[in-house]
């Protein structure tokens, strides 16, 4: 995202806000997901060493919004009126680390929310937890995805314990100076941020 995508985003805002209600009305709305390719794969709880289960990420604030975001500032934030998530980032979040980490991490049973119980280690499984940050363009043409990753370990005997926090943070210059630059960028700096996650779980 370039300045002139900036000023373009931030024109057409504006000309909204002068032009009132009639514009609003004539605007066409655009809604964006990101495009993961899904490749048929199957597990069974026999051939994995380990489960590990993926909570609803967190997005703080107005990140969490249908209308894609944008970093005008330091102190602020906008989200787009007509340029919107198909649904909820947090859901969308959700399913593409499911579908990285379940990819990559070939011999994990990896599964969503909780709970969800296989019929070996039903009392031993790991939980990842991710708060999310910064999910937006910002005004130096980059798609910035930033956050944070916890771990935690829970034994039957021991309970609920955490294991580490990781601190991330993927700035990258957009594919393309427009919104779906700004979701294809958004998308593949997600599955970096994935990617790191499963490499540090397979040295465990």
């Amino acid at each position: 995202m370039q300045i002139s995508f900036l000023a373009k985003a931030l024109s057409i805002a504006g000309f909204a806000l002068v032009t009132g209600c009639s514009q609003s009305l004539n605007a066409p709305v655009e809604y964006y997901q990101f495009e993961q390719t899904i490749q048929p794969m199957a597990r069974t709880s026999t051939n994995t060493q380990a489960q590990l289960r993926i909570n609803t990420v967190t997005l703080r604030g107005a990140l969490n919004n249908r209308g894609i975001a944008m970093k005008l500032d330091n102190n602020q934030i906008s989200a787009a009126n007509y340029h919107l998530w198909s649904e909820a980032p947090d859901i969308m979040l959700t399913a593409s680390a499911h579908q990285t980490l379940f990819t990559e991490l070939t011999n994990w049973m990896v599964v969503k929310g909780l709970p969800v119980i296989t019929d070996t280690d039903q009392q031993s499984f790991y939980e990842i937890e991710y708060e999310i940050h910064h999910f937006n363009g910002d005004e130096y043409g980059n798609a910035d995805i930033s956050g944070l990753w916890r771990l935690y370990h829970t034994e039957f005997e021991t309970g609920r314990a955490l294991k580490e926090i990781h601190y991330f943070s993927e700035i990258t210059p957009l594919i393309d100076d427009d919104y779906e630059g700004l979701v294809a960028t958004l998308e593949q700096a997600w599955q970096t941020v994935n990617s790191q996650v499963a490499k540090k779980l397979r040295a465990m």
